[in-house]
């Protein structure tokens, strides 16, 4: 099983971090992050022959099925199909890596087999900010794992799943692989250049209740991305700077207010740091792509005043635009009157995160 993860704080500043390797002035990036218990449920074997073989599940609900079969001896053909993009790019990259650059080249060119995944299950939304892609990188990466005998750690896994999507056309940063810890406790990630540290957040001082719905809109990740990475590593305009102040400092500000609010219990305090969050977001990070991220569903959404008796505040997820938002909550309650709000004003479906509080 490999995860989602919801972004709590944080979106966009791995890779804005990851420019620190080439002009050092840039900050650091720094995100909070936590695992779904939706994700990729999936069987793995070894195969005859030198193929990666995997069937997919979509989760539309109707259980519609696909297969691929890619030749894992031949490199140009799985860098072609990485490159081609598209749900199976992100198999390919992730395989063309392994076989190619990864430290365990050796060891699976060396096998006479090859492997195959059946996903049979799948209750992740795709292209809704919940790291799907990633997931299936990370899948894959663990598939390998599993087949070849790698013994792969977690950071492993990570480390192939983000070289492996960085082969597509999604250019993606460090935070989405964060999904192969899995569901559990929020985890702080910090972005230097190539550097990537992970800290559990192991004081929680309450009970965290959030609600994530689907918009069930239209979003595109890689126009965002391409929109706000003009601005690095250098700004050459106001708004390049606005966008270096908000994944920056700003985003610092906030993803320490947060871990605060989050060892202190102070919910109603994290409640606020997602609305200053998302309102700097708005101002800064809509201005470089004003045509994805003016996302009027999302912000109709996080408006409605039906929901505001039940929240602490909103936002939104993952790359942001009109894919998914997240609602803390006011308790158990609150999350499940969000739920009702959302099904019968916008006809949205929930997925519960609880965070619990910790036991120290």
């Amino acid at each position: 099983f490999v995860s989602g993860r919801v972004c709590l704080l944080g979106e966009h500043s791995d890779w804005a971090g990851g420019f620190r390797a080439a002009e050092p002035s840039i900050c650091a990036g720094r995100c909070i992050v936590v695992g779904t218990h939706q994700g990729l449920h999936a069987r793995v074997s070894i195969s005859f022959g030198k193929t990666l073989r995997m069937t997919s599940t979509r989760s539309d609900g109707d259980g519609g099925r696909s297969d691929c079969v890619l030749p894992l001896d031949n490199p140009t053909a799985l860098l072609r199909e990485a490159q081609a993009g598209g749900y199976w790019s992100h198999v390919a990259g992730t395989c063309h890596h392994i076989v190619t650059t990864s430290v365990y080249a050796d060891k699976v060119n060396s096998a006479a087999h090859g492997v195959t995944i059946d996903n049979y299950r799948s209750s992740l939304p795709v292209k809704k900010g919940l790291s799907s892609s990633a997931a299936v990188c990370v899948l894959v990466a663990r598939a390998f794992s599993h087949a070849y005998g790698l013994a792969c750690s977690t950071r492993d896994e990570m480390e192939m799943a983000y070289l492996g999507e960085r082969t597509t056309p999604s250019k993606c940063g460090r935070m989405d692989q964060a999904c192969a810890y899995g569901p559990g406790k929020p985890v702080l990630l910090t972005f230097d250049g190539d550097h990537l540290s992970v800290d559990p957040v192991d004081r929680v001082g309450a009970h965290l209740h959030l609600a994530v719905a689907d918009l069930n809109a239209a979003k595109d990740t890689v126009a965002i991305l391409c929109g706000l990475q003009t601005a690095y590593p250098r700004p050459t305009t106001a708004i390049h700077e606005g966008v270096h102040a908000l994944l920056g400092h700003m985003n610092q500000a906030f993803v320490s207010a947060a871990v605060r609010a989050i060892a202190e219990g102070d919910v109603e305090g994290l409640g606020r740091v997602y609305v200053e969050a998302q309102a700097a977001f708005d101002l800064h990070a809509g201005a470089a792509c004003p045509s994805e991220l003016t996302a009027p569903k999302l912000h109709r959404v996080l408006a409605h005043p039906a929901l505001a008796p039940h929240i602490y505040g909103g936002k939104g997820v993952g790359s942001q635009g009109d894919g998914t938002v997240q609602f803390l909550c006011r308790g158990q309650e609150g999350m499940e009157a969000v739920g009702e709000v959302l099904h019968r004003d916008f006809g949205l479906a929930t997925i519960h995160v609880v965070i619990p509080m910790s036991d120290d």
